[in-house]
């Protein structure tokens, strides 16, 4: 019986933890990706909050996790390289190739890092390299083992093959895709070990001491169900973000109370860390949702017991409630109080006289540098629908939290978002729409019409997703809940 058929057999014990042929059923979000372990590797960091060293820590951190799952990734392939399994090397190595792609992005933010912070960057007292850390002296050791199988099995074992597929095939070939996935991430790693070496930091600790490398990898390993689904990248794809949001957190607060302060170069030093700092968690929502298909994803879901549908104390309440609130209430009042204009004049007077002198310009930044920042929310609201419209479709299909319609409670908390007070406020005082789509335009019309692919592909996975899980069906809605205090600057 397959784990579908029967998603969840509890455990005859009161009190122990539900399990599946998988493995256990997670209890809640923290202890599904490890949040713990995570906190714990952030808190021994031993650099000041909200610093250009912690920007380091942090990066250095997503970057290790990255690492040990290219191990992983690697490891796979080259079993199913020496097994002959091309097609599920291909799905192995196409995963691999997202996760360089992140790394790409890491190394990107430490580069911009170093320009944010200026000088002062540069003025460490170490340097740390990538090369340094537990997890790239393991993915280096995967990779070797990797390229010896498929030198063995590919290069030499059918080399006419090989050679005939790498001259003329195309991505439509598991072996092509192999092939060339291992050459795409060969040559993205040139470039993020690049960007990821010599970085100055004020810290010094050796590269392990500052990332906790032991801490992270026990994070990594902690991915508890069989080795053969795609669980622990879905888990890896939340602790990245995981630990960056922490930091941008951190960044942001400081940002606000420096508006408040009107100590406007520190407030746009910090809304730009911020910034930087969440392209990546973009990313790797988008790499989930490219590479996760929807029969992966069911094969685990109900592992994922109450913590599919929420998120973290950090990303759905501080970062999205607490911190987005202050932010866009203070910077409207920051605005306000520089004159007896209307917002919207006071706005448009900023950007239009902006050249005019230092101040004006400063001011100018701070505004600018905030739109930046929602941006990159509205950039992750956008990526992270792909997960209930791929995996959940529509039809009424309940999450695992028992929401009515996955897809539709997630659009409805973007334009709840969109809709607070100063926010929306600011945005017309600049002209600017929060609008994510244009709902009259030809292209919406087709996508969205209920005859469309796009519709029906919607409501073949919803109909597939009450199927295999009839019971979810009868879940009550359990809303996300926290006695955590409210994160006020």
């Amino acid at each position: 019986m397959s784990s579908l058929d029967d998603p969840v057999a509890a455990d005859a014990c009161p009190g122990r933890r539900q399990t599946t042929e998988l493995g256990p059923v997670a209890e809640s979000y923290d202890q599904l990706h490890r949040i713990d372990l995570i906190g714990e590797a952030r808190s021994a960091r031993g650099v000041p909050e909200g610093t250009y060293d912690s920007t380091v820590c942090a990066v250095f951190q997503a970057s290790e996790v990255c690492l040990l799952n290219l191990a992983r990734l690697a490891r796979r392939t080259q079993a199913r390289v020496l097994a002959d399994d091309i097609p599920a090397a291909s799905r192995y190595v196409q995963w691999a190739v997202g996760f360089h792609r992140l790394l790409r992005g890491l190394g990107t933010v430490m580069f911009h890092a170093r320009g944010i912070f200026g000088a002062g960057a540069s003025a460490g007292t170490a340097a740390l390299s990538i090369s340094e850390s537990a997890g790239y002296a393991s993915y280096v050791d995967a990779l070797r083992g990797l390229e010896d199988a498929a030198r063995g099995s590919l290069m030499a074992g059918a080399p006419e093959l090989t050679r005939s597929t790498i001259a003329t095939g195309s991505i439509d070939d598991p072996l092509y895709r192999v092939l060339h996935g291992i050459r795409i991430g060969c040559h993205d790693a040139t470039k993020w070990e690049s960007d990821l070496t010599a970085v100055p930091v004020g810290a010094g600790r050796s590269t392990d001491e500052l990332v906790s490398a032991e801490t992270l990898a026990q994070a990594v390993a902690a991915t508890e169900l069989d080795a053969g689904t795609m669980h622990g990248e879905f888990v890896a794809l939340h602790q990245v973000p995981e630990i960056l949001c922490a930091e941008a957190n951190d960044h942001l607060e400081i940002a606000i109370r420096a508006i408040r302060a009107s100590a406007l170069s520190r407030a746009a030093q910090h809304l730009a860390a911020c910034r930087e700092l969440l392209d990546p968690v973009v990313e790797a929502q988008r790499v989930m949702a490219e590479h996760l298909a929807t029969g992966e994803y069911h094969e685990f879901r109900t592992n994922l017991g109450p913590a599919s549908g929420t998120h973290s104390l950090a990303i759905k309440q501080h970062m999205f409630r607490d911190l987005f609130k202050h932010m866009w209430n203070d910077l409207e009042a920051w605005l306000r109080s520089l004159g007896e204009a209307s917002l919207e004049e006071t706005v448009r007077d900023i950007d239009a006289r902006r050249h005019d002198d230092p101040e004006t310009w400063l001011r100018h930044t701070v505004v600018d540098r905030a739109f930046q920042l929602h941006s990159a929310h509205q950039q992750w609201r956008h990526e992270h629908l792909h997960m209930p419209r791929n995996c959940l479709g529509s039809g009424g299909t309940k999450s695992m939290i028992g929401i009515p319609d996955g897809p539709q409670a997630v659009y409805k908390m973007r334009d709840a978002a969109n809709a607070q007070h100063s926010l929306a406020a600011i945005h017309r005082a600049r002209r600017t729409s929060l609008a994510n789509a244009v709902p009259d335009s030809p292209l919406a019309k087709l996508i969205t019409d209920p005859s469309s692919l796009d519709s029906d592909l919607m409501r073949v996975v919803g109909e597939a997703t009450r199927e295999y899980f009839p019971q979810v069906q009868e879940q009550s809605y359990q809303p996300f809940r926290s006695g955590a205090a409210e994160r006020t600057p």
